[in-house]
């Protein structure tokens, strides 16, 4: 898979947590919003940590592969079991996971 530009990566993510964010409104008290804001966030607040050239970035990539993973079980459960969310907040978080796939080198 292809490699990103940084601040396009960046911007996906936000743009993710906006959507996801946005998506609060209808549903106020489900769990999926939240969960698509937290996986994107961390996808795009790492970005600095990973500029360090003494940082860890495989054990971030596993935090954030792993957030991604419940985000997905997350929101497949509130929307498939029950009926809480719709089935963009699915679509929101594996695009985390998609995004981790096309993250951008160390550096």
């Amino acid at each position: 898979m292809p490699r990103l530009n940084r601040n396009l990566h960046v911007a996906l993510h936000v743009l993710a947590m906006l959507v996801a964010a946005w998506g609060l409104g209808g549903a106020p008290t489900a769990l999926a919003p939240w969960a698509c804001i937290a996986t994107h966030g961390l996808g795009a607040f790492t970005h600095k940590a990973e500029t360090n050239a003494s940082s860890d970035t495989e054990f971030l990539a596993i935090v954030r592969v792993s957030l991604g993973i419940v985000a997905c079980l997350i929101a497949a459960g509130q929307h498939w079991v029950t009926g809480t969310t719709g089935p963009e907040f699915v679509v929101i978080a594996m695009a985390s996971l998609l995004l981790e796939a096309a993250r951008p080198q160390k550096g």
